[in-house]
């Protein structure tokens, strides 16, 4: 997490106040003021101030590593079973590019953990303090548009089946996809502009440097209003409309809520309430230290904040896949999954007869029952083309047209 410097006050901001590249710590006036007048607030993280103790130097950097390895691993195999399956649909296009975006954040946080342990001090040059912070920034805007373009997805192919949902193809997904890419490198151009390594007190710090003293209020509502604030409004009104079209339609045809339908709903309210849970603490805080001097409670909660926005990278994949009905049947056609499939098979044919271990290693419903490994979802309307069975769907009808009741 980049700081920011505000070169008008010509304040150099203490070497202990922000960890991390995920976003940039907020410096506002009052803060300054305060920090350069002697005495002013015990609890204050001042310039020159001593780094907080074990519990962010080693506590810290070991959640972070948590999270990042089992987001790494859950992102992994997102993008290793989708690029196993050969025939795609939609959906697999945006959960494929949301999974290499959520890879690409979590990837910087190897330099966070760093940071963490060398007390803040970056020793990576120029070169690579601009890449990491510029990498972070554009990966935010990228993952949470697509998270949003995915529900205008679902919206469309649920709400519109029949018309606009049948003209979704792979090939104009994909530069949908292409377009949200370039949207959020645009989008991380202040990072371009003004990410540098600064010489403090004899170490160097990675950081935003922005220009004038208005500069910082700008970044943080840009920043709060394009990857939070909007996104959580188009989610929460197109999950609500999609919802509502769905339990409308039953409701016209006399059906009761299945089994199916309600998962659906649960998995809809899963994904708004892991959105918001991990980004709304963050969000909140940075936009409450435009006008506070922030105390030591309030660096151990904005740490906490941070970790939270971090897991939601990793979250996000593994809710998904345990709330999706094709995570067996898509799993089961990844060749990792039939190796795995194979040497469990083998393991266990101690207690088995040849028979038996030929048709355990070989019969398709054997290793769809005894697989473990799962799928990302694709949160599909349209069934995938690549032999998932006909009792992963359910289906309503809608003026004499079938309509497919996922999302």
């Amino acid at each position: 997490m980049a700081l920011l410097l505000d070169r008008v006050r010509d304040f150099s901001p203490g070497l202990n106040i922000s960890p991390g590249l995920l976003n940039p710590w907020i410096l506002n006036h009052s803060q300054r003021d305060c920090e350069l007048e002697p005495g002013c607030g015990e609890h204050t993280l001042a310039a020159g101030s001593s780094f907080p103790g074990p519990a962010v130097r080693f506590v810290l950097p070991a959640i972070y590593a948590l999270i990042c390895a089992s987001g790494v691993l859950a992102n992994g195999m997102v993008i290793s079973v989708i690029l196993g399956c050969k025939q795609k649909v939609v959906s697999d296009i945006y959960i494929l590019n949301l999974a290499v975006a959520d890879l690409l954040f979590l990837l910087g946080m190897p330099f966070v953990i760093h940071q963490l342990l060398q007390e803040q001090g970056w020793v990576f040059g120029d070169f690579l303090c601009w890449a990491a912070t510029t990498i972070d920034l554009n990966n935010q805007f990228s993952s949470v548009g697509i998270v949003t373009l995915l529900c205008v997805d679902r919206y469309v192919a649920v709400v519109y089946s029949s018309t606009i949902g049948q003209k979704r193809t792979l090939r104009c997904t994909t530069l949908i996809n292409a377009g949200v890419w370039a949207g959020s490198l645009i989008l991380a151009t202040p990072a371009m502009l003004y990410a540098r390594v600064h010489w403090d007190n004899k170490t160097e710090i990675c950081l935003l440097d922005l220009p004038g003293p208005h500069s910082i209020y700008w970044y943080t509502l840009y920043q709060s209003l394009l990857a939070f604030l909007l996104p959580l409004l188009v989610i929460t009104v197109l999950y609500s409309l999609t919802l509502q079209h769905l339990f409308r339609t039953m409701r016209r045809v006399h059906r009761k809520p299945s089994a199916r339908s309600r998962k659906v709903t649960r998995m809809a309210l899963t994904i708004m309430a892991a959105f918001f849970v991990c980004w709304t603490p963050y969000h909140v805080l940075q936009l409450v230290n435009l006008n506070a001097t922030p105390s030591a409670a309030f660096f151990y909660l904005y740490q906490a904040t941070i970790c939270l926005s971090y897991a939601h990278s990793c979250v996000s994949p593994i809710l998904v896949i345990f709330c999706t009905e094709f995570f067996r049947e898509r799993m089961a056609q990844s060749r990792y999954c039939r190796l795995f499939t194979k040497w469990r098979a083998i393991r266990e044919s101690h207690s088995l007869s040849i028979p038996e271990m030929t048709a355990t290693m070989y019969s398709p419903e054997a290793s769809l029952a005894a697989s473990p490994c799962i799928i990302y979802p694709p949160f599909a309307t349209e069934m995938p083309l690549c032999s998932v069975t006909e009792t992963t769907r359910i289906s309503v009808v809608v003026n004499g047209h079938e309509e497919p009741s996922g999302y």
